[in-house]
């Protein structure tokens, strides 16, 4: 009886194991069904995804969904998701530096043309000033009407005097 208890005390880590395979390989076997996805195409042709068998006059087809990750393949992806969104983090952070050097040179363009502007304005105006220095400055003369000269009004002719004999003196010598 002792023989007995000591085989059934080893067999029973066994047969616990080999139970807990069972059930796991069920609930495995279980979870196929619960994995599935159909699509339903409706009359109207709208598209639906559910996980129950489409309803009414609608075309159904079965997706097949990729059986579910073991632990290793599960950490192994997160290991290579968490290096993509550092990776696409770093990515991000070049580009925002790229753009705003892209716009420190834009906004350095810009200032530059303005000032060129600026300068090019200040030089015509001196250019204009020194043309303005060498012209001779003619002020227009005001143009004034002038009156017309008075009529010529005709003098009356003077009377006639007689003329007056003058009697000649002798002279000393006559």
């Amino acid at each position: 009886m002792v023989e007995a208890m000591k085989q059934t005390q080893t067999r029973a880590p066994v047969r616990t194991l080999l139970t807990g395979l069972l059930l796991a390989g069920l609930g495995l076997g279980g979870s196929g069904p619960a994995l599935a996805v159909y699509k339903c195409v409706g009359a109207d042709g709208k598209v639906t995804y559910t996980d129950s068998p489409c309803v009414g006059a609608s075309q159904v087809s079965r997706v097949e969904t990729p059986p579910p990750l073991t632990p290793r393949e599960q950490a192994a992806a997160e290991d290579r998701s968490e290096r993509l969104i550092n990776q696409a983090r770093v990515l991000e952070y070049r580009q925002t530096l790229e753009a705003a050097d892209r716009q420190r040179r834009y906004e350095a363009e810009r200032q530059a043309e303005r000032q060129a502007e600026i300068n090019a304005q200040r030089q015509a105006e001196l250019e204009l000033e020194r043309e303005r220095d060498r012209l001779v400055v003619v002020r227009p003369v005001p143009i004034i009407p002038r009156r017309p000269p008075p009529p010529v009004v005709p003098k009356p002719p003077r009377p006639e005097v007689p003329e007056r004999q003058v009697q000649m003196r002798g002279y000393p010598f006559r």
